[in-house]
């Protein structure tokens, strides 16, 4: 059953602590649905329905929350905050609602939007379904509607972001029933059976739905195709690249760019922190994942990776301050060299080689093993957030973007302009179906600026740094586009610039297609700044 619970407003903040609001009014989705799934699609969106044209009527915006993992701005103040943390609910899809000749049927699943990504990775997981989703983000605390409405993506050299599960969405948009939109590519239910719980929507509106930016409605379900579980050994090591390590990788040549370890293999996950620092002969912190042959489940599965390398940070903290010597920064920067101090990049791979290298190329562990727990940091006993802002570049041009990123970070004449407050992690992953999905190329390089928020007690550069690599791209001539669910340091015209016309012309038309005049109850200040509202 789906019932909302409606309670006083208060503060808000998102999970990094790095957008805080003020909401008049709470309501809480509360999902308990057993039994017949197109019965609780129905009720599903009669309830939804009726919660949103009662707010719409009354002129309200509604904020939908999950587990606020993202640092975009994407709640007004003083609006109703619709929180779907408790919005969990996973239901295998009956024989009767397939279409003819869809194949693997076990692999499909509807989920709520609000389910979170670890609940539905022990759901798959388990013994008898033995089942996997086949990418996710590089931790798991995000609920599945913000891991696929902004386009999250793992490290996985073949896979694009996680958005490609998804075959089908049920939207509230205010209607007495919900929207259904399928895949055109992958048609896997039949409309008789859909049609129980919502309206059949245009498929044309699929593509620009798919990565919804919080701004398509409610997301209620979706229906997701998962994989056979699969294993992966899991090694993390410390290295100097070799000199023709970028271009081997920016023509594809992965397995000869990991040297003798890959043993020619290709790597399903590819990870690399550099220091920006620290020069380009100077050692990266890799993290790779190959393939594991099994015929069943493994008896020998390894342990959960708990440790991250920005743990690092919290495990250290300010145990021995660090003496400047080489580069320092420009002498009237007093606050950034008293940070400087606390040398953030170091402290991560000085932690990363005494707790996280390792060979275990031949332990077997499921993906949800391998994506790590998400706990907060903490410096000196008081809790630090992370700043985090991604730029997806092609790859061909990988070699190029850490040359700018490297000198912009190391500065001019022995003498830096940032402090030493972040690391730079570049990712792997191919080109989204959809409209706005920020993977653009056919081969993405995601780079990751990791460092201290901007709500550190002593200031931090992090998110200076993403603003100044953003204007060098730029005068470059390199194309990028920004992560939604990071830091997304970005203006209507400059989104038009990345995705063209024809991209934000199409969402801000879907948007107008499926909410009419209920599109005003969906809006965000990040939707008004990008120029993604519809009219």
């Amino acid at each position: 059953m789906t019932k909302i619970e409606r309670e006083f407003g208060g503060p808000w903040m998102n999970e990094h602590r790095s957008v805080m609001k003020f909401h008049r009014r709470r309501a809480q989705i509360l999902e308990d649905g057993t039994g017949d799934l197109a019965g609780i699609l129905a009720e599903r969106g009669k309830a939804l329905g009726a919660f949103i044209t009662d707010e719409a009527g009354k002129d309200r915006e509604l904020c939908v929350t999950g587990s606020g993992w993202s640092q975009s701005d994407l709640y007004h103040n003083l609006s109703t905050h619709l929180d779907s943390e408790g919005d969990t609910g996973i239901w295998p899809v009956p024989e009767e609602a397939f279409r003819d000749g869809v194949e693997g049927r076990h692999r499909y699943v509807m989920v709520t939007g609000g389910t979170k990504i670890h609940t539905l990775m022990e759901w798959l997981g388990r013994a008898g379904r033995d089942l996997s989703l086949r990418t996710a983000g590089s931790h798991k605390g995000q609920s599945v509607a913000g891991l696929v409405g902004t386009g999250s993506h793992g490290s996985t050299w073949e896979e694009s972001g996680c958005e490609t599960h998804v075959h089908g969405i049920q939207l509230s948009t205010g209607n007495e029933k919900s929207v259904w939109l399928s895949d055109p590519a992958k048609q896997v239910l039949r409309d008789e059976w859909v049609e129980h719980f919502a309206d059949i929507g245009d498929p044309v509106h699929f593509a620009d739905a798919r990565v919804h930016l919080g701004g398509m409605g409610y997301v209620s379900a979706y229906l997701i195709e998962a994989v056979d579980e699969f294993y992966c050994g899991l090694v993390k090591r410390a290295r100097v690249l070799p000199g023709d390590w970028f271009e081997l990788v920016e023509q594809g040549r992965i397995a000869e760019a990991m040297g003798d370890v890959a043993q020619g293999r290709s790597p399903r996950y590819y990870e690399l922190t550099f220091d920006p620092f620290d020069g380009a002969a100077n050692e990266v912190l890799e993290t790779i994942w190959f393939d594991l042959d099994s015929s069943g489940k493994p008896d020998n599965l390894g342990e959960q990776v708990r440790h991250t390398s920005l743990e690092a940070i919290r495990e250290r903290g300010a145990q021995g301050f660090i003496d400047v010597t080489r580069n320092p920064l420009a002498a009237e920067m007093i606050e950034a060299r008293l940070r400087d101090l606390i040398d953030v990049p170091q402290m991560i791979f000085d932690d990363f080689k005494e707790n996280d290298a390792c060979d275990e190329a031949e332990v077997p562990r499921t993906l949800a093993q391998l994506t790590a727990e998400w706990h907060p940091h903490k410096l000196m006993g008081i809790r630090v957030d992370v700043y985090n802002a991604a730029f997806a570049v092609p790859r061909e041009r990988l070699g190029e973007v850490m040359r700018i990123a490297r000198e912009m970070a190391e500065g001019e004449n022995n003498v830096r302009q940032f402090s030493k407050d972040f690391v730079y992690t570049v990712r792997f992953a191919k080109k989204s179906p959809a409209t706005m999905g920020f993977l653009r190329f056919d081969d993405n390089a995601i780079i990751n600026i990791d460092g201290l928020p901007k709500n550190f007690i002593l200031g931090t550069d992090a998110h200076l740094a993403a603003e100044r690599l953003q204007h060098l791209l730029d005068k470059a001539g390199i194309p990028f586009a920004m992560h939604w669910g990071k830091d997304a340091q970005m203006g209507a015209k400059a989104i038009r610039k990345q995705y063209g016309d024809a991209a934000v012309d199409a969402y801000r038309a879907t948007r107008k297609a499926l909410l009419g005049n209920r599109a005003g109850v969906f809006i965000s200040p990040a939707l008004e700044q990008w120029g993604l509202q519809s009219e």
